[in-house]
């Protein structure tokens, strides 16, 4: 059988953008589930056709996330046909997950039960009346560890994306379920139950679902989410944002710890926290994939920088919340953009990427700058609300959707951002109020002038 676990990909493009949400990452796992399946079913079907072309008497049949071999086949022991006769059809299950490598060895145990059948020398054996196969799905932990990847991955596109999601399972694997213990409901309930962080227990939680499913295990672990506390971000305004600009340089050359060959490095650092501030990108979307011919094209007249297709939210053209910042930060200097895609752009596997991600937030630290690089995102998104944005023209420049936006400005809008809001607010009334003044005054003192026109008129008028 033809290899196509490494193709079946090939020809899908996910949904470009799943916004950052719950909502749009299910969009996205639903799109590529689909996919996968549509791939699979035609595997299935051109599996069957080559059984039958080549008059091999057994069928495969996917039923509840396993393959099964059907054949009529000689009694089974203490069985009986009640039309008298000696063979009766059955469907045989060993135990092999419904997937494309699944899919391979199915077609071999097919061809192979084929022969046996075509010699008449068939006979029930463990193997066949399923002793095996129920012997298989006693698993432990570190046994399926070593599956877990080509598990995982069976039914997913390998893209930098993927792999990065991969690698935190992998490691919420080893820290949380890696065991002797054999895998069952029980099992993967009492591990979860060891994790008392809301936010890694979910996290956990979407690698127990991917076990169970994997070994067809019927489980539920809804009861055991547990709510997020609430963060607490330093949230700078603008500000606090471009007086800190210039600690990278404080850093990098008052430091006489720095090498004398990275003393130019805060240009990097400078420019990346520029981007950041200015446009409310990812880290991740500055790094990975930049286009900077675009950024420093003449045909650029509104300063927009272009986010790749292959972030979390796929392509986007993002206009700056700040343009005056374009300029102040020197976001277009051509020393520090080369600079910049030397250190941190170039990235071919998902753990280079995040390597090149985590050395902004260290310099951030290192710089003691007093908050962290997503906070300048945030920054954003309550900028716009301030400034009077349309939600849904802001949720855009940022990636992701008109609720996640507005949880992301709700969730960090300080009582400070709350007192500027109410005093814009109230500004704005004075303002109001002051206009409507001036034009009463100006229509009074308008009818007065009308008045001594016709008075004039009259006068001359005789």
């Amino acid at each position: 059988m033809k290899d196509i676990q490494g193709t079946i990909f090939d020809d899908f493009e996910p949904p470009a953008t799943t916004d950052g949400s719950y909502r749009g990452g299910l969009k996205h796992r639903k799109a590529t589930e689909e996919h996968y399946h549509m791939k699979f079913d035609q595997e299935l079907l051109k599996v069957n056709q080559r059984l039958k072309v080549g008059k091999v008497k057994v069928s495969i049949e996917s039923y509840r996330g396993a393959l099964q071999l059907r054949a009529t086949l000689p009694l089974r022991p203490n069985d009986t046909n009640k039309n008298g006769k000696d063979t009766k059809q059955y469907k045989i299950s060993l135990g092999i997950p419904a997937n494309c490598e699944g899919l391979k060895t199915a077609e071999e145990e097919a061809y192979e039960l084929g022969k046996l059948i075509a010699r008449k020398m068939f006979i029930w054996t463990d193997k066949y009346l399923g002793t095996q196969a129920s012997r298989k799905n006693n698993i432990t932990f570190k046994e399926f560890y070593e599956q877990f990847e080509d598990v995982y991955f069976s039914t997913r596109k390998r893209t930098l994306k993927s792999e990065g999601t991969f690698k935190i399972y992998l490691g919420n694997y080893k820290r949380v379920f890696l065991s002797d213990s054999f895998i069952n409901a029980e099992s993967l309930k009492n591990k979860l139950l060891t994790v008392n962080s809301p936010a890694v227990r979910n996290e956990v939680i979407k690698v127990a679902r991917i076990i169970a499913k994997a070994l067809s295990i019927d489980v539920d672990f809804s009861e055991l989410t547990l709510k997020h506390k609430k963060r607490h971000r330093k949230i700078p305004d603008d500000k606090q944002v471009v007086s800190c600009v210039n600690y990278f340089q404080n850093k990098y050359e008052n430091n006489s710890a720095v090498r004398k060959e990275v003393k130019d490095n805060w240009k990097i650092y400078k420019l990346a926290y520029g981007l950041l501030a200015t446009y409310g990108l990812r880290p991740r979307e500055i790094v990975n994939n930049p286009n900077f011919n675009w950024f420093l094209s003449k045909d650029n007249i509104h300063n927009t920088f272009k986010v790749h297709e292959s972030n979390k939210t796929g392509y986007r053209e993002v206009f700056p919340f700040v343009p005056d910042w374009v300029e102040l930060f020197d976001l277009k200097n051509q020393e520090s953009i080369e600079l910049f895609k030397t250190a941190l752009t170039g990235s071919e596997t998902s753990d280079q990427l995040e390597y090149k991600v985590q050395l902004i937030s260290k310099n951030f630290c290192s710089s003691k700058i007093p908050f962290q690089p997503y906070d300048l995102r945030h920054a954003c998104a309550i900028r716009a609300h301030l400034m009077g944005v349309p939600i849904k023209a802001a949720s855009d420049n940022l990636g992701h959707s008109v609720e996640m936006h507005t949880k992301v400005y709700q969730s960090h809008f300080g009582i400070e951002h709350r007192r500027k809001a109410f005093e814009q607010s109230f500004d704005g009334m004075n303002e109001l109020d002051k206009l409507k003044d001036e034009i009463a005054r100006l229509r009074k003192r308008n009818a007065e002038l009308e008045l001594e026109l016709s008075r004039y008129q009259l006068r001359h008028s005789m």
